[in-house]
Parts: structure tokens; sequence; C-alpha cells
């Protein structure tokens, strides 16, 4: 059965919810429409209108316009007379609500873990899968996601990494190992299977029996 949006179920818009996880757990970052609509995986119309609603409830704030590159013939243009300018948003913490906003999308309704190794089932035959990073609140871990597979199918993993970015609101910073590989690297202490397996993280998999 497909799992659900608690949070898109809960405010019943599915837009709303994914630009929501994207400004909550990026909370120092600002995005263009362009962007935004990019990292939830909407089209910028959709995202025109979500974040206009996020905006009129005061969830997000319109910030200083930027400067937007300009290009001709593929090329940038450093000089032009005419500067074009687009908004950005960022998330508001002085919004009334937000402590409580920022806790129930961390806590009570975070896009769910066995997500992961679902989407993750048709990359190759998928050997060990662990969640470090940001997933455990610790952003100086050099990887979020450690996974180890036989077979691995490069596009498919970049396939199925955009549409857990999607739904976890950030990029997914991975690392990825045929199953040998693994087991060697963990054999000889190396530092990011260290960095990583040393500090707090999750096994979701391990059908290797290394862990």
């Amino acid at each position: 059965m497909k799992s659900k949006d608690f949070l898109a179920e809960l405010i019943g818009d599915t837009a709303r919810a994914r630009l929501l996880r994207i400004f909550i757990f990026n909370d120092a970052e600002s995005f263009t429409l362009v962007l935004a609509a990019k990292r939830a995986g909407i089209t910028p119309r959709i995202a025109s209108r979500a974040l206009r609603e996020l905006e009129h409830i005061a969830a997000i704030t319109r910030g200083k316009e930027l400067p937007m590159p300009v290009l001709q013939n593929g090329k940038l243009v450093k000089k032009n007379s005419t500067k074009k300018t687009e908004p950005v948003w960022t998330v508001n913490t002085d919004f009334e609500h937000f402590r409580a906003l920022s806790t129930f999308v961390h806590e009570v309704s975070p896009a769910r873990y066995d997500t992961i190794t679902t989407a993750l089932k048709h990359i190759g035959r998928l050997g060990v899968v662990v969640l470090s990073g940001n997933f455990m609140g610790d952003p100086t871990r050099p990887a979020d996601l450690l996974l180890a597979a036989d077979g691995l199918s490069k596009q498919r993993l970049e396939t199925a990494l955009k549409g857990l970015e999607q739904s976890f609101g950030r990029e997914i910073r991975y690392a990825a190992f045929t199953t040998p590989e693994f087991r060697y690297r963990l054999t000889v202490q190396d530092r990011l299977i260290r960095d990583t397996l040393d500090f707090p993280h999750l096994v979701l998999l391990d059908k290797t029996r290394l862990l």
C-alpha cells in the first residue's frame, strides 16, 4: 500500500505540504520560485500559487529580490543596463506558530523512513541502507544516506533520490558502493564509513549482516 503524506492530507494540499517541509528543513536558506518548484517537484505555476497561500498566512516571507542572470545565446551577460530581479522567500521564524509548526513537521509528520527502502528497491540488489547526517540532525556528517548494492543503476538511483528529496524537503547527500567494496571499506576502517557508523545513525537494511 502506498504511504500517505499525513501533512498533505492534514492541510489539504500536496504542493503546500512539500514547500512547507522545504522551508522548515532549510530555515537558513532563501528560495526563488524556480528553485522552490524544482525542490518540491511541482510546476512553477503550482508553486507560485502555493507560495502566495503560505505567504498569506505568514508562514513564509518574501525577502530581498535578487538579480537574475541574463543569458544571450546561452552565455552569461555580465553587464546589462536593464537589471532583472526575482523575489525570494524564506521561512518566517517570527511567525507566532513557527516553533509549534517546526516541531510538528520534524517530529509528528515527517515523511516515513520506510519510504526510503521502498524507493530504492529498484536501483539494484540492495544489501545495506544506513541513514546519517541530516536524517539524524547532524549535517556535519559526510553523507545523509549510505548504501551498498550490487547491479546498481545510477540512473535509477538518481531518479529515486529526486523523489525522496521532494518528500523530505531537502537535498540528500549519499555514498553508494558495491557490496564487496562496502565490506572492504568496513574492514580497513574507511574514514567515510567510520564517520558515519561511529556517530548517530539508523540502519534501515543490512542483508550483509556486517552492521
